[in-house]
């Protein structure tokens, strides 16, 4: 009988790509049979490697051979049935309950076995003599005992029969049962085929068969990586890809998924599909008892995870955890103790009962916390748990959310604050996390927060807060424009830095600072010298340190006096924070020195710090903090006379968080947007902005005196000097009543002048411009130009030419260009009373020039009816202007257009010296004294 040679296949198909070497070893071996050879063959490999294929294409082309092929497979439901595999293979024998059914009832029990396996062989044999007979047997392990006895016993004593007997069994033994190759191997005629995964090539022949040569090239990497060449998950990556090239790649592949066990977030987890799902959950399940405990447990742990914690969160034995790792390995689901795709960890957690999920992630929460894991990667856990009711996950969490807030992922750490209120498990716990929760909100939008304030300042009168969480709830009464409720807690703070540690006390120095700095009210409640403010505090501070220096220092600037300390810190602190990092610090920080350049009227300064910052941070979740950044650039360019910017960042402010969010602070954005819009010319849309209605408490706060200030510039710009008066003199008396009576802050006096002026009451004007001056000292700042063109109105006209020139020089100086063509505008009138008509010309024409560049251009041709006065005559190039060089003209041209020193060294890539230099051979060569006196056509 030559049954080795009866079937030679022509060719295999997908499902035997790399399995043709062992297909071949059975030929053979059927082919042995002839000579009446017995064969046993064993077939192993790990979980959903292919074995049963093989079994089945063998089966196949022993039948075509003409021989006597019985089947069976074992099951795990069918384990316990006794002789359930003799049964499948030869189901007219009818055994049952570990007998022939024909056996004598009056039998010992233990004589049941022994007829039933010596009537197998009988039968088996029987067969054999009129063709071969093969046995294939798969999935072994899960044979009942009763049938393994029955095989083992025929193995043995057919040897010389025309019978092949063929086993499949995982590679890894299944705990609790003893495994066949143990038994079948000493056999001296058994061959041990082993089937491993697909290699490359043998993936790219696989695929080739679905999605063509060309994409199966480029897929087969990226697949074996992904599947570890296990062939069931090939399968089916390709059959959800649809033959998709990315999606069957699994461009999302990696190391899992979301928290949510959603898996990647690219195309490829997409395309992880259900075929891809099922295929996991089978290899899960052919791997053995204990393989989908681990296998539920690697996906909750979602990083390098270790035996030994996989066996605390499974409870499963250290053998029972190597053996499940192994056998999940081997077969492609994981590698490294992380799963080789997404889609595998997501089709893990969907298999698990909401309850078992949340219990389980309870306890792998509890484990990372005992073993010293980040808050971080504890809180991911708890954040799928919902309510714990433990102390240690409130503490967890709330650590969490503080780390989170210094990576600026402000809506994780109101989440993480969420749930950690619900976890609470006393009242004053769970109120500290609402505080918490409350303080994260104020960072996206303070609106949000404003709700919980009336609820939270009850529950601190009944003693229900923890002294430490008052810090943050001072800042939200500060905020939302309630400064009694922010005194009566800073009262219970009880300023005394022996009573806690010097961070927490500095905490709260900073929160008193802030507090009274937009409430100066309180400045008299301040400590005179605070811990902070010393320079050797930083270590001793720690984080605290900045935020109470920058406190220190605007507090400082606030008051009348020397502002050079103050202004000092400020540069500095804006120079650590810089690149801008997204935490809460360095934004606190940032705008409390931006305020403290600009009050000290350093507003160029502030400019270039506000838009640097911006830049660095605006992607950041802290919309609160990028609206203030925001208002900090449109202050700095409305005080340099750049109206259009300081309109369109007082805009980007109040887009970032809606006016409603801004508590009494509304006052910085809308002031801003009203004195540019006044400025430009547009009153109507400043009036809709005064129109819109904003708190009471605003009024009590400095940010009320902006509001104040920018309100009566648009009534004097209107014709209602009546109207400016009273908001100038409730501004002055405001600051005068606060101690914060500092003309960088607001020149009330000048406004209130003006509107005196515009009465026409000259001499009370110019008491007040005196007054004003007489403050002022020698100062050069801006308030002191505006001072001298005041004053310079109510002066005789020649008196009136030098303080005009005075005052444009300084203007030009400090960079405030919008004044100084105000100024340049009235110096052109002198000059022309004065009939000095080439003069005049030439400072209208600058005038013009500066106010057209501040975007008051219409406000400037009011002012100058003509840009030409008609008695003027044209403005010739002086004939020794041909003497200058390229480099002076080029400075004298920038100078005659307005630029100042600094701006003319910036737009020329020299130095300020230089620029001087040029200007002393300009002067000499055109004999000429003054700035104002350079020819403009140059």
């Amino acid at each position: 009988m030559l049954i080795g040679h009866a079937v030679q296949m022509q060719g295999t198909g997908p499902e035997l790509v790399e399995r043709e070497p062992a297909l071949a070893t059975l030929r053979d071996l059927l082919g042995s049979l002839s000579r009446r050879r017995g064969q046993t063959v064993l077939v192993t490999g790990p979980a959903a490697s292919g074995r049963s294929a093989l079994l089945r294409a063998f089966a196949e082309e022993a039948v075509a051979a003409g021989a006597s092929v019985l089947t069976s497979a074992g099951s795990p439901a069918e384990s316990r049935l006794p002789f359930e595999l003799v049964n499948q293979l030869l189901p007219g024998l009818r055994l049952a309950d570990g007998a022939l059914d024909h056996a004598p009832s009056a039998q010992p029990a233990g004589a049941f076995g022994a007829d039933a396996a010596r009537e197998v062989h009988r039968t088996v044999a029987r067969l054999a003599r009129t063709a071969p007979v093969v046995l294939v047997v798969d999935d072994v392990q899960h044979g009942d005992r009763e049938s393994l006895d029955c095989l083992l016993y025929a193995v043995r004593r057919l040897e010389r029969a025309p019978v092949m007997i063929v086993v499949s069994e995982p590679e890894q033994p299944v705990p609790g049962v003893p495994s066949v190759s143990s038994a079948l191997l000493p056999h001296r005629r058994c061959t041990r085929l082993r089937i491993g995964p697909l290699s490359v090539d043998g993936i790219r022949t696989l695929a080739t068969h679905r999605v063509g040569a060309v994409q199966a090239r480029r897929l087969a990497p990226r697949l074996k990586l992904l599947t570890g060449g296990n062939p069931l998950l090939v399968h089916a990556l390709l059959d959800d890809s649809g033959g998709d090239d990315g999606c069957a790649c699994g461009e999302a592949a990696g190391s899992g998924g979301g928290d949510d066990g959603a898996g990647g977030t690219g195309s490829g987890e997409a395309c992880a599909g259900t075929r891809f799902h099922d295929a996991v959950l089978t290899c899960l399940d052919r791997c053995g008892p204990g393989a989908a405990d681990v296998a539920r447990a690697l996906a909750l742990i979602d990083t390098p995870a270790t035996a030994q914690l996989i066996g605390e969160v499974t409870r499963m034995t250290p053998e029972s955890v190597g053996q499940a790792v192994t056998a999940l390995s081997t077969s492609g689901v994981i590698e490294n103790f992380r799963f080789r795709h997404p889609g595998a960890r997501s089709a893990v957690l969907a298999s698990v009962p909401y309850e078992r999920h949340r219990a389980l992630r309870l306890r792998v929460a509890e484990l990372l916390h005992r073993r010293g894991a980040r808050p971080a990667e504890v809180a991911r856990h708890l954040l799928r748990c919902g309510e714990v009711g433990a102390p240690w996950a409130c503490q967890v969490l709330e650590s969490a959310a503080e780390a989170a807030m210094a990576d600026d992922d402000i809506d994780h750490a109101v989440n993480c604050l969420r749930h950690a209120h619900l976890s609470a498990v006393d009242t004053v716990r769970r109120t500290t996390s609402r505080i918490k929760m409350v303080q994260a909100e104020w960072c996206r939008d303070p609106e949000l927060s404003q709700r919980h304030l009336k609820d939270l300042i009850g529950q601190v009168r009944q003693g229900g807060v923890a002294e430490e969480a008052l810090t943050p709830l001072v800042k939200q009464a500060v905020w939302h424009g309630a400064p009694g409720i922010a005194e009566e807690l800073l009262d219970r703070l009880r300023l005394d830095t022996g009573a806690v540690c010097p961070s927490e006390a500095a905490e709260r120095q900073f929160t008193h600072l802030w507090a009274a700095s937009v409430y100066p009210s309180l400045l008299r409640t301040v400590p005179q010298t605070p811990v902070g403010r010393r320079r050797d505090s930083g270590p001793l501070l720690g984080r605290m340190d900045r935020p109470l220096r920058a406190a220190g220092a605007l507090v400082d600037v606030l008051k009348p006096g020397g502002h050079d300390a103050a202004v000092a810190d400020a540069d500095q602190l804006l120079e650590t924070v810089y690149p801008a990092g997204r935490e809460r610090e360095v934004f606190r920080v940032a705008v409390l020195a931006l305020e403290t350049l600009l009050y000290a009227g350093r507003a160029e300064r502030a400019a270039r710090w506000s838009e640097r910052l911006l830049d660095s941070s605006g992607d950041s979740q802290g919309r609160t903090w990028l609206a203030l950044l925001s208002w900090t650039a449109a202050e700095a360019a409305l005080r340099q006379g750049d109206l259009p910017a300081a309109a369109e960042r007082a805009r980007e402010a109040l887009k970032l968080i809606p006016q409603a969010s801004w508590g009494v602070a509304v006052g910085l954005p809308l002031s801003c947007l009203v004195a540019a819009q006044t400025g430009m010319g547009d009153f109507p849309a400043a009036a809709g902005q005064l129109a819109q209605p904003v708190p009471d408490a605003m009024f009590r706060s400095r940010y009320g005196l902006h509001y104040l200030y920018a309100r009566g510039g648009h009534a004097l710009a209107t014709g209602r000097p009546d109207a400016a008066l009273t908001d100038f003199q409730f501004c002055g008396d405001l600051m005068c009543e606060w101690g914060i009576d500092s003309p960088g802050l607001f020149p009330w006096r000048l406004g209130a002048a003006r509107a005196w002026h515009d009465k026409g009451r000259t001499e009370r004007a110019r008491r007040l411009v005196n007054d004003q001056m007489t403050r002022l000292g020698t100062d050069g700042s801006r308030t002191r130009g505006a001072a001298l063109r005041l004053l310079a109105a109510a002066s005789p006209v020649r008196q009136r030419r030098t303080m005009l020139q005075e005052s444009a020089e300084i203007l030009q100086a400090c960079g405030d260009r919008l004044e100084a063509a105000y100024t340049l505008a009235d110096l052109s009138r002198v000059e022309s009373e004065l009939r000095e008509h080439r003069r005049a010309w030439v400072l209208a024409r600058k005038a013009l020039q500066l106010a057209r560049a501040c975007g008051a251009g219409p406000l400037a041709e009011s002012l100058l009816p003509g840009a030409r006065p008609k008695d003027a005559v044209p403005v010739a190039v002086p004939p020794d202007a041909a003497a200058l060089t390229p480099g002076e003209r080029r400075v004298a041209s920038l100078a005659a257009d307005g630029y100042t020193n600094r701006e003319i060294a910036q737009r020329l890539y020299i130095t300020g010296s230089t620029v001087e230099q040029h200007l002393t051979k300009v002067y000499r060569k055109l004999s000429i004294r003054r700035r104002d006196e350079l020819p403009t056509d140059l």
